[in-house]
């Protein structure tokens, strides 16, 4: 069903909030003053002000429950820590509510696959907030990989996902995102994955790098490095076509303060872009995916159309992840988990 003068709330309000999705529903209401901003919550009421105030919430509160039964809403964005964001999405789903949940979708699978039983019973449209999925260069790749290019089939892809200093104990939600945004650029599910892991005890309990070796579904083959500990912060994709290498920078750096995205064809460079060039927005919040993927969402929920990007499509991908968490060797699909 369409929805009018959309009701809008979020549930959390740390530095993701007020860097990336703040800025991304402020755009969005800016071109759609019909939008209403009705509430935001958080357990740190100096936080959930700041965001009411910034933002421009019309209320502010400390109690998911109690937001939830006070306030008509449209739609809810939850942006919690990943260890509590499960239960708090199966409570809303329960009642209905059309959902925004930052990745990953539970910690573990069987977290998962409850949120998809949740939302099918409840018939409740929901999107599984990957931001790399709605990022401009990636999306640019996607569509040249998927129209002008779709005669050349994809050789192999590398995923090079770098940090500095990033040594808390569990790297592996922050993983998920080269895990994802791979399946997604190849469009097809992982058929099996080796692992390999290099510890660091030295500078955390629980640090390392992890090397992936994949054979997808649809038999492209992808290279993963994960590692949290370098010198910079950066995530390269390279796509390999015959004749035809992508090289796409998403993050910025001092390399590339706007992402880049380059194709070169037999040694010479054909296309070379950066955000700027895609006149989808300069700010951090807008080259990283964060404008695009709440904007997704509302426009579906208004228009009454089910988001692309859903909890199933996450399922494996948070599977995997588990098995980084692990430590294990090996993953082989299981055709049911899907």
């Amino acid at each position: 069903m369409a929805v009018k003068n959309l009701k809008i709330c979020v549930i959390g309000c740390g530095d993701i909030v007020k860097s990336r999705h703040g800025p991304a529903y402020q755009r969005y209401k800016s071109e759609n003053p019909d939008v209403e901003f009705l509430a935001c919550c958080d357990i740190d009421e100096a936080r959930a002000n700041e965001i009411k105030n910034t933002f421009g919430f019309g209320s502010a509160y400390t109690s998911i429950d109690k937001m939830l039964t006070q306030q008509k809403l449209d739609a809810v964005c939850l942006i919690i820590p990943v260890t509590l964001a499960a239960a708090e999405a199966l409570k809303i789903l329960e009642l209905g509510i059309p959902l925004l949940m930052e990745k990953p979708p539970g910690v573990i699978k069987e977290e998962t696959q409850r949120l998809i039983k949740a939302a099918d019973k409840n018939n409740v449209s929901h999107l599984i907030a990957f931001n790399r999925r709605y990022a401009p260069l990636i999306r640019k790749l996607k569509q040249l990989l998927d129209n002008e290019y779709s005669n050349l089939k994809i050789q192999s892809i590398q995923y090079d996902m770098f940090r500095v200093n990033r040594n808390n104990e569990d790297f592996s939600t922050t993983a998920i995102h080269a895990i994802d945004a791979a399946k997604f650029i190849a469009a097809s599910d992982y058929q099996k994955i080796n692992f390999t892991y290099r510890d660091y005890p030295e500078h955390g309990n629980n640090v390392f790098d992890v090397f992936m070796e994949c054979k997808m579904k649809n038999e492209t083959i992808i290279n993963i490095n994960i590692c949290p500990i370098t010198g910079m912060n950066m995530e390269r994709i390279t796509v390999n076509l015959f004749n035809h290498t992508f090289f796409l920078d998403y993050l910025s750096n001092d390399l590339n303060p706007f992402g880049r995205l380059i194709l070169m064809q037999k040694n010479k460079i054909i296309l070379d872009i950066t955000c700027n060039d895609t006149l989808e927005g300069k700010e951090e919040f807008e080259r990283e995916g964060f404008y695009y993927e709440n904007k997704h969402f509302f426009d579906c929920i208004k228009n009454g159309i089910k988001p692309s990007g859903d909890f199933r499509s996450a399922l494996q991908s948070v599977e995997i992840s588990e098995f980084i968490r692990n430590k294990k060797e090996e993953y082989i699909l299981q055709e049911d988990i899907l």
